[in-house]
């Protein structure tokens, strides 16, 4: 939806100093890469400061659009004021977020941006929309592993989640060992296990912390 036919609308966020909205533009589901968490206030101004960044460089000008939220399917369009990219911590100020108290309303929130925002200099990162949904396949045999559902934004090296026709996952490490062939116009990944990968079952994991 164009940005211009959006209408405003607004958050509330009751707070012991008193109920303040903070104005943001409907959902967009082209958000599909994470930049970070907006761990706290920064001044007076509305400015956020990012942390558990990932590292990817990102072109935010003013007037560009970035979507807020506890996940990339909820996210909620910001637009940008300011933008401080830094290796460590980011500043990011918001229209209509221009105060300390409304930008504690947002806090804790993921911060997405479009695909197209990414200025990394390598061109061995993948867009998490363009993994997103991929079938995954051995290069030994040909077996089909699954489809990737997940992707883990790591410092090091990112993590695709393969989810099997039962229900197990397979953390697969982006590393070249593994990750044999991406081809995207088919939408299939070609890759080699290595020992113990199929036994790191994250859905085990998951059930056991509950």
């Amino acid at each position: 939806m164009p940005l211009e036919a959006r209408r405003f609308a607004h958050t509330w966020d009751n707070t012991s100093k008193g109920t303040h909205c903070v104005p943001f533009l409907y959902m967009d589901p082209g958000f599909s890469e994470y930049i970070g968490v907006i761990g706290r206030t920064h001044g007076l101004d509305g400015t956020v400061v990012l942390q558990d960044t990932v590292g990817l460089s990102v072109s935010l000008p003013a007037g560009a659009e970035v979507g807020i939220g506890f996940s990339r399917e909820f996210a909620r369009t910001y637009v940008v004021r300011e933008y401080h990219e830094a290796s460590r911590e980011p500043r990011l100020s918001l229209r209509g977020v221009d105060s300390a108290e409304a930008a504690t309303s947002i806090v804790d929130q993921a911060v997405y941006v479009r695909a197209d925002a990414l200025r990394t200099p390598t061109s061995d990162r993948y867009a998490i929309g363009d993994i997103e949904g991929c079938r995954v396949i051995t290069g030994d045999d040909g077996t089909e592993l699954g489809v990737v559902t997940d992707v883990w934004l790591m410092p090091a090296n990112d993590v695709w989640v393969v989810t099997r026709p039962d229900g197990s996952t397979i953390p697969l490490p982006v590393i070249d060992d593994v990750i044999r062939l991406v081809d995207l116009p088919a939408r299939c990944i070609t890759v080699h296990l290595l020992p113990g990968l199929t036994d790191l079952d994250t859905t085990s994991e998951e059930e056991h912390d509950a």
